[in-house]
């Protein structure tokens, strides 16, 4: 059993306040058994985001472990238990996940989709069905909608980085940009975004090449970019830009390796790329370095909860977490703790909810949500590759709160 300390002050104050609310049983009357909550979960267990949905799942399961204890410790008679299901990371897989999970357990809480393209496909059955949908990566502009039941937390919209983008190809002087975007909810947002606030401060002409969801192969659209950034190029300062998965990435870089345009320019890329991963291939790697490959994601920050939560993650499954496993972890504390205000009752948590997360401090953030039910306290880190192309270093800052870009 984990120890008690693991879990912050502020998390187990509302804990405790909160267990203490429960129904106490009139004189004469046996006390009830336990209670059990569903907490559902929607996650991407398969293909090519399997690995982000494995862990994601795994922090959610850390996370009622650690508040189930606390629970009994407390003297509630409410524990949680999990339903889970797989999305496939697709928008239908997760509206047919949702629903399962629904159907079967009853919950009326469920921790997912992960991206927005999956979220948008449960989003329907959701508000139709009251069932609260507390998202912990999902953050294109798409999924940026007041009243409903989706929540997106710890992870804020991609408007933030946008123009942290913009700010960064304006400050090196690109004047024109070729952009390789998959074509869902996630890469027409960014695009969207860049595309608009780049021309609006000057820039030029912005190219861009779409590819679909998880192709495989990406032979003809490297072509194109080629061909894009060849052009581009006699016009003036260009870069590429590219807005995908990690999986894309490595795909597009195994043609980006051996093609002179698109070596002969720099890179920008979406934060899904700055990943250790992708410099695994040596080749990769000096691809990345030597385009001067630059991505925005969060800052290496950390709160008092940080590494009590990478302690216990490491003692329950023998490994580090995952990138931004933390942040399903944090959703799963929320989603419980609205629970165990509104019980377990959608339409209760969606009223409580926002109360609950603007009063929580996560593993990397303070969560605090905007009219939408999105992340508002942003602070991005600005990563390129080191020297010797063996990791990814912060070079820069990004300021949500002033939305000014800082470069070391």
């Amino acid at each position: 059993m984990l120890r008690r300390r693991q879990i912050a002050p502020l998390l187990l104050l509302l804990v405790l306040v909160l267990a203490a609310c429960q129904p106490v049983a009139p004189d004469g009357e046996a006390e009830s058994g336990p209670e059990t909550y569903v907490l559902g979960v929607a996650q991407p267990f398969t293909g090519s985001l399997g690995s982000y949905g494995t862990d994601f799942g795994k922090g959610i399961e850390l996370a009622v472990e650690q508040m189930n204890a606390e629970l009994a410790a407390a003297g509630s008679n409410v524990q949680f238990t999990v339903a889970s299901s797989d999305t496939e990371g697709t928008p239908d897989g997760a509206a047919k996940a949702v629903q399962t999970v629904v159907q079967t357990s009853g919950a009326e809480v469920v921790v997912g989709p992960l991206t927005t393209g999956e979220v948008l496909g449960a989003k329907q059955y959701a508000d139709d069905n009251e069932v609260v949908l507390v998202a912990p990566a999902s953050s294109a502009p798409a999924g940026a909608i007041p009243g409903d039941y989706i929540f997106r937390l710890m992870y804020p919209p991609d408007t933030f980085a946008g123009q942290a983008f913009v700010q960064i190809a304006l400050e090196r002087g690109y004047e024109n940009i070729a952009i390789l975007q998959v074509d869902d909810p996630f890469g027409n947002g960014m695009t969207e975004v860049f595309s608009n606030g780049f021309q609006a401060a000057g820039g030029g002409e912005v190219a861009v090449v779409s590819y679909a969801p998880d192709p495989p192969d990406l032979s003809g659209e490297m072509s194109n970019l080629s061909a894009e950034v060849a052009r581009l190029s006699e016009l003036g300062e260009t870069a590429v830009f590219v807005v995908g998965f990690l999986g894309d990435g490595q795909k597009a870089l195994q043609i980006a390796i051996t093609d002179p345009a698109l070596g002969s320019v720099d890179w920008l890329g979406a934060e899904n790329l700055a990943s250790p991963d992708i410099l695994a291939d040596p080749g990769h790697a000096q691809f990345l370095a030597d385009a001067n490959f630059t991505s925005v994601s969060f800052a290496d920050t950390q709160t008092p909860n940080t590494q009590p939560f990478i302690a216990a993650f490491n003692e329950k499954f023998g490994a580090e977490p995952g990138p931004f496993t933390n942040y399903a972890y944090d959703a799963a504390n929320v989603a419980m703790l609205s629970m165990l205000a509104a019980g377990n009752d959608g339409a209760g948590v969606q009223k409580i909810l926002p109360f609950i997360a603007n009063h929580y401090i996560g593993t990397a953030v303070q969560t605090y949500l905007d009219e939408n039910g999105d992340q508002a306290v942003v602070n991005y880190g600005i990563y390129s590759v080191s020297e010797d192309a063996s990791e990814f270093v912060q070079i820069g800052s990004y300021d949500g709160s002033s939305g000014e870009v800082t470069l070391d």
